[in-house]
């Protein structure tokens, strides 16, 4: 084979391993939007809000009692709500005992 050849074949090697996914890479970030893009235009969301949005003050149970009739958001969702109404029934109940007076140990 001739040199020519080799730098031939060197060259695509090259732009197939190198220079493909950095084309790839951007053609991505393009596409979602993401940090670091010069086109994306700040303050624009790349995609439309899908009511999945969690706000500052929002805890994860309350996202989860809202969203857990939709399919593929939260998994087991019927659990997890089962499981918050269990953990809230049980802090109420410590929240009562600890009213309560102690009584006094049985010898």
């Amino acid at each position: 084979m001739s040199p020519n050849w080799l730098f031939l074949i060197l060259a695509v090697v090259l732009v197939l391993f190198v220079v493909g996914p950095i084309a790839v890479v951007r053609s991505q970030r393009k596409a979602v939007g993401m940090p670091g893009d010069p086109n994306a235009v700040p303050g624009s969301p790349a995609t439309p809000p899908t009511g999945l949005e969690r706000s500052p003050q929002e805890a994860h149970e309350d996202i989860v009692r809202r969203n857990w009739q939709r399919p593929g958001v939260v998994v087991n969702g019927v659990t997890l709500v089962d499981l918050y109404n269990r953990i809230r029934a049980l802090e109420e109940r410590l929240a009562r005992a600890e009213q309560q007076p102690p009584t006094p140990p049985q010898p």
